[in-house]
């Protein structure tokens, strides 16, 4: 039995921009039509497994408190999102998933923390789209299932598109920052230009620790200057593993008539004939 972790955030999203406008009762329901789409394929593709669904439970982290920026340049969910947001949790519980969310902390995080417990496992399939998330590649048993490429991200691929391993994307991001979560990183630095220090140097701390020897440049005068921006991203972006969970899975699983149900209310016809064609229980 496999473990399928998903990150919803994601998965939201892409189906609030990948789907038309739906409505039932006048509210709209277009992100869960195009949620639940997903749904039925990922339960497909790895049949057999047990779901948890991670959840991000709010905008502030214990990241905000290492600095206040982290994120700030985000703009808010979209409205029409934010009022599918229990429809779509309620969606992830018909389906059999554990959904786990825990205040202070984002849902990389909890995933993080499931790799880390169920490193017994044969396989942990993490379902996601997120950069940040191919660090857990590094893991024997664990696989990254992106769900817009529909296929799956290996080592070889982070280090085509990287040139580093997964165990040095941490490393390799805390150089370039993020823009997209306000993270700094070391102004200027950008992919390759990381990508050829942590090639040569390995890790950060090495990199740091052969500063004094580094020849006078630019940009050794750059990495200087902005060191500790560096230090700071590297907090920021690095996964948190021991969120305090519960990861009791004995209750967990699906029931077709309560996801029959559900499909059923908010009248997703087409969905209810792919799910009775694949029999999905």
């Amino acid at each position: 039995m496999g473990i399928c972790l998903l990150d919803i955030s994601g998965l939201m999203y892409r189906a609030f921009y990948g789907t038309p406008s739906m409505k039932y009762n006048d509210s709209e329901v277009g992100a869960l039509f195009g949620f639940c789409s997903e749904i039925i394929n990922l339960i497909s593709i790895f049949n057999n497994s047990y779901f948890i669904a991670a959840l991000d439970c709010s905008k502030k982290t214990f990241r905000n408190d290492l600095y206040p920026e982290y994120k700030a340049n985000r703009e808010d969910m979209p409205k029409e999102l934010l009022q599918q947001c229990p429809l779509i949790q309620e969606a992830c519980e018909q389906f059999g998933f554990k959904v786990i969310k825990k205040q202070g902390y984002e849902a990389d995080d909890i995933i993080a923390t499931c790799v880390k417990h169920f490193h017994t496992c044969d396989v942990v399939t993490v379902v996601s789209g997120d950069k940040d998330l191919l660090q857990l590649l590094q893991y024997n048993n664990v696989k990254v299932y992106n769900p817009s490429k529909h296929r799956y991200i290996t080592e070889k691929d982070v280090f085509e598109k990287f040139g580093v391993m997964p165990n040095q994307l941490l490393d390799l991001f805390s150089l370039m920052g993020d823009a997209s979560d306000n993270i700094p990183g070391i102004p200027g630095i950008g992919p390759k230009t990381a990508s050829k220090l942590i090639t040569q140097y390995q890790t950060l701390d090495n990199l740091i620790s052969d500063l004094s020897q580094l020849p006078a440049s630019k940009l050794t005068q750059k990495i200087r200057e902005n060191i500790d921006k560096a230090m700071l991203s590297k907090k920021l972006i690095k996964l948190y593993y021991s969120v305090d969970l519960d990861f009791d899975l004995n209750n967990e699983s699906a029931n077709y008539f309560n996801i029959i149900d559900f499909l059923t209310k908010y009248r997703f016809n087409s969905l209810l004939k792919r799910l009775k064609q694949r029999h999905i229980t």
